[in-house]
């Protein structure tokens, strides 16, 4: 009896502490959940030195007073740019000339950057004051890319056939290889270039190159999730042997100095007649 009683105390312990931590828990984060579903963002990858453009929408009806983008950095928020009905578009000195909200509205606001540069990579708050809500905010994120260059050539010899395959691009791009034989080697340098860019070349070293002539050698760029394939086809070279090379070196001299002895004679002959 006296465990049965111990049980029952228990279980109703329980159900008090469940209902005190339910109710205290929906007093606190309702608040949270409902600013944080209210602000729609989407983060945007978009070409360097191109235009951008980012967009927040507030989606539950508030009395909305101002729309402030901020730009985030390491210490604290940068202001860059407001929009209310009694002031309209004000734009920080810093920022004049480089973005403008492109999207009016107290509810909807965008803001286009008119010329990315690498200083634009970042994230950004919009911020709407609202009344009798306070400040609700949402984040969005601005990456930017540049399109591979890319340059594919090879240069072929009797012992060796060299490819060289260079992509310049942002972020890094990535250099496979489709080719096929034996006695191949691969070496791969990265450069970073003050441009944002990146260029990565890979040397393809080929030590039987007869067998690769008529045949495509295939570079591989991965930039961004896409796979493009570039091809050189190699055609056959001029090349000689050494002891051929040799050869003709040898016959070149040997001809040269007949001339100069036959040049020699003659002209001796001519000075000896009256």
């Amino acid at each position: 009896m006296p465990i049965s009683v111990l049980a029952l105390c228990l279980q109703v312990f329980r159900r008090l502490v469940c209902h005190l931590s339910t109710f205290q828990l929906i007093w606190f984060l309702a608040p949270l959940m409902l600013c944080r579903a209210q602000v729609v963002t989407q983060d945007v990858r978009g070409l360097l030195n191109t235009p951008a453009s980012l967009r927040c929408s507030l989606q539950n009806p508030q009395e909305v007073l101002i729309v402030t983008w901020q730009k985030i950095k390491a210490v604290s928020p940068e202001n860059m740019i407001t929009y209310s009905e009694n002031h309209g578009v004000v734009v920080q000195p810093a920022y004049k000339d480089k973005i403008n909200i492109t999207q009016l509205g107290l509810m909807n606001s965008t803001i286009t950057f008119w010329n990315t540069t690498l200083e634009d990579e970042a994230c950004y708050k919009c911020l709407f004051n609202t009344f009798g809500s306070g400040k609700i905010s949402g984040i969005a994120c601005l990456t930017l890319f540049v399109q591979p260059t890319v340059f594919l050539h090879y240069k072929l010899s009797e012992d060796h056939l060299n490819v060289t395959c260079s992509a310049n691009a942002r972020p890094a791009p990535m250099i496979s290889w489709k080719v096929s034989g034996s006695g191949i080697e691969n070496s791969t340098k990265i450069v970073s270039h003050p441009n944002g860019t990146t260029s990565v070349i890979s040397i393809l070293q080929i030590k039987d190159p007869k067998r690769q002539v008529g045949k495509d050698v295939i570079c591989q760029v991965l930039h961004l999730g896409t796979v493009t394939d570039y091809r050189e086809t190699v055609n056959k070279g001029f090349w000689f042997s050494v002891p051929l090379l040799l050869s003709i070196v040898s016959l070149v001299i040997l001809l040269v100095l007949i001339s100069i002895l036959l040049y020699w004679k003659r002209h001796r002959n001519q000075d000896r007649e009256p």
